[in-house]
This record gives C-alpha cells, sequence and structure tokens, in this order.
C-alpha cells in the first residue's frame, strides 16, 4: 500500500513532470507575437518534453557580460553574427545533421560563412526600395508612371514637388524625405543609407575591405564624395526630420521604403494609400540610365549559441521547424518580410504589386556587411554624414578624409 502511494507521488511532483527549457530569444513586438502564438504551441505539440520560453532581446548585451546566453537568437543579418562567432558563443551549424540539406532549400545569396563556417540561418530577409506619391507627381507635371531612375531625374522631380502650394490644412509639400531623425539612433540606420550608396559604386564597395581590417570607402572608385554630395543636394527638398512623413501624403518620394513599411499604408493621412493607385514602388536611382539599381540585403540571421551538445541539438530542431516551408511562409506573411526559400520566392502572396518588386530586387541587394568593427565604423559616417548633409558644417571630401582617419584609428585599436 505504501509502496503502491509513494510510486504515484512520485509520478505527480513537479521533478516527475519537469520539462526541458528551451530559450528562444527575438525582438519585443510582432516577432515575439507570432512565435508566442504559432511556433510556440506546435514546437511543444511536436516536442512534449520541452517548453519553449521566449524572451527579447533588449538586455542581450548585459546577459552576455554576465556569461548567460540564449539558446537560439533571431539577430540581424551582418555584424551580430561577426561579433558572437569571433568572441567563441556561437556553435558553427555545418556540424549537425540536416544542415547541408537545409543550405541547399535556401537561396545562395542569404547564405554567408564567417572565420570559414556558417554560425547562421537567414530566417527571413528585407530590401529597402523607393516610393513615391502619384497625385504629387501628377500635380507637378510629372508622369506618376515614369518614376525617376537617376539621381538627376529624382532632383528634378524634387524640386517640381517642392515648388507645389500649401495642402489645404496648411501643410508644406516637399519632393522628398530622409529619416534623419534615427541619425542618432545608432549604428544600425546606416543600413538605411547604404542602399543608397551602393547606387554610386555599381554595389562594388561597402565601408571596409572583406577581412573588416580597413576602410574601402575612402577609394575614389567607392564613390562616397559623390554620395554625400549628392545627398546634401537630395536634403535641400526634404524636411528636417520625419514628423512629416510620406503617410502624410505630403512627400514625394522616399527612398529608404522597406516591405514591413506597407502596414502604415492604411493610416495615411484622410485614408488609406493603396500601393499602384496612389503610390507607386521604384528602385533606387542610379547615378547614370542604363546601371543596375541596387539594393541592402538585411533580414533576420537565426543563431545557436553554445551550450551541451544536447541542448544545441535541441535547438536545431527548433531551426528546422523555423524553416520548414509552412511555418518560414506564416512568419514571412505576418511579420512582412521577404523568402529565403527558394521553394517561397514563387508562392502568388509574392507575386502581389506590393511585394514582387521587393523580391525582384534581391537579385541585386548587398548583403549586410559581417565585420566585428562595422558598427563603429558606421557610426563614424554617419557623424560625418549629419555633418555634410544636415548641417552643411563640411565639405565631402573634407569629411570623407576625417572619417577615413577615424575608422582607421578604430580599426588598429
Amino acid at each position: 500500500m505504501y509502496k503502491w502511494l509513494l510510486v504515484v507521488l512520485i509520478a505527480v511532483t513537479p521533478f516527475a513532470q519537469a520539462k526541458e527549457k528551451l530559450e528562444f530569444m527575438v525582438s519585443s513586438g510582432d516577432q515575439i507575437e507570432f512565435v508566442k502564438n504559432i511556433i510556440k504551441p506546435d514546437f511543444e505539440k511536436r516536442y512534449p518534453d520541452i517548453e519553449l520560453v521566449l524572451t527579447n532581446d533588449s538586455n542581450l548585451e548585459t546577459r552576455m557580460a554576465a556569461g548567460d546566453y540564449p539558446n537560439v537568437y533571431a539577430g540581424v543579418f551582418g555584424y551580430m553574427v561577426a561579433r558572437y562567432a569571433e568572441l567563441g558563443r556561437l556553435t558553427y551549424l555545418d556540424r549537425f545533421d540536416g544542415f547541408d540539406d537545409m543550405k541547399s532549400r535556401i537561396a545562395p545569396q542569404f547564405m554567408s560563412k564567417n572565420f570559414g563556417r556558417h554560425y547562421y540561418i537567414p530566417w527571413h530577409a528585407t530590401t529597402q526600395m523607393m516610393i513615391y506619391n502619384k497625385d504629387l507627381f501628377r500635380k507637378a507635371g510629372l508622369d506618376p508612371e515614369t518614376p525617376p531612375e537617376t539621381w538627376d531625374e529624382l532632383l528634378y522631380a524634387a524640386e517640381k514637388i517642392n515648388e507645389l502650394p500649401p495642402q489645404d490644412n496648411g501643410a508644406k509639400v516637399h519632393g522628398v524625405a530622409l529619416w534623419n531623425d534615427a541619425l542618432a539612433g545608432g549604428s544600425w540606420y546606416w543600413n538605411m543609407l547604404s542602399q543608397i550608396y551602393y547606387n554610386f559604386n555599381g554595389g562594388q564597395y561597402q565601408l571596409l575591405n572583406k577581412y573588416g581590417t580597413h576602410p574601402i570607402f575612402d577609394k575614389k572608385e567607392a564613390g562616397m564624395v559623390d554620395f554625400l554630395n549628392t545627398m546634401k543636394e537630395v536634403q535641400k527638398y526634404a524636411p528636417l526630420t520625419m514628423e512629416q512623413n510620406f503617410f502624410s501624403r505630403t512627400i514625394g518620394m522616399w527612398p529608404q521604403y522597406g516591405i514591413a513599411w506597407r502596414v502604415n499604408l492604411q493610416d495615411a493621412a484622410g485614408h488609406p494609400m493603396e500601393i499602384g493607385k496612389d503610390v507607386g514602388i521604384a528602385p533606387i536611382p542610379t547615378q547614370h540610365k542604363g546601371q543596375t539599381h541596387y539594393s541592402n540585403l538585411d533580414g533576420r540571421a537565426l543563431m545557436v549559441f553554445k551550450n551541451t551538445r544536447h541542448i544545441e541539438m535541441r535547438s536545431w530542431q527548433l531551426i528546422e521547424m523555423l524553416m520548414e516551408d509552412d511555418y518560414n511562409l506564416k512568419a514571412n506573411m505576418v511579420l512582412q518580410n521577404l523568402p529565403t526559400l527558394k521553394s517561397l520566392q514563387g508562392n502568388p502572396y509574392f507575386q502581389t504589386p506590393d511585394v514582387k518588386p521587393f523580391v525582384d530586387q534581391l537579385q541585386h541587394a548587398v548583403m549586410n556587411e559581417s565585420s566585428v568593427h562595422v558598427g563603429e565604423v558606421s557610426n563614424i559616417i554617419l557623424k560625418y554624414y549629419s555633418k555634410v548633409v544636415v548641417m552643411d558644417e563640411l565639405s565631402a571630401e573634407d569629411a570623407v578624409t576625417q572619417a577615413s582617419k577615424e575608422a582607421k584609428f578604430v580599426l588598429r585599436h
């Protein structure tokens, strides 16, 4: 009798029922809500011995300093992967059974190595294009079906739109907008300017060489001087901040539009704006007609932090589920992103007028730089961008010279 009761008590104790915990760190907001509502229930159903614990990444650096890490992290393409891999915090994914098969399902432009190994799987991607207000084009005597292809054409259109009278509510109309508010927000904002910079060098030059050891933005052929001088001209037709943004219907063009911004079209001033009818999507302008239009390639990178071999295998199982076609499609649709899986790129969802231009642009998108120190160098560039473009305190030539000296100092030390 007592023996039977002991067995029952052991069976129902928390110790006997305890589940293994696996931590998945994502960004707060839509991303964590999607994982909580879609991924967590199905993952725990598939692996009933695991509890998937969700955390946001607001305190990742603090936790890392204390030696505390998540198991799987959905960070961003580029420097994050390089930094955490160099610190020895990530496990390389080539070692897992199923990696080669997964790699073969992913379009090659989304995969890259750090230190000779693969440390991330690209969950989903994004890139940027230019949107323009067709109604303002018409009012300015411009063809709403022929957006600017070159920067000279953009400046001409911006000037024409800038000359329009104020709207009925007294709001001034501007030819173009730039998100200058974000210049003080950190190095991430370079990823909203880099797509413009690449169109001054044919997508051939980033900020640093491929080893991340020397700046290359200071080379004449990199076009940084031309980029800064052109943006200075563009700024003449833009409001100082984004308080008056594209969705206010007072902005002619915005060359920093990512697909995730399309939800804001529903909240446009007066009534929703519609792609094709009210808004056009166009590639980022180039210096000359006929040149390839480049953009940047950003997205979410799934990384596995080092742990026991068992926990790392569990982490890989989560990544495998996230990259299954059905779950990956749901993530792209809910989170407003673009597919990295070859099998999804022809899906009807990605063929709609408001999405297909971004999918097409991916073939000419430059992956975010993966150098460990690119964040520090980006901050230097943003500082001098502000001095030249926004405050008109410095010539573009002097800015590039000074930025190069500071970047070299940072990289040496």
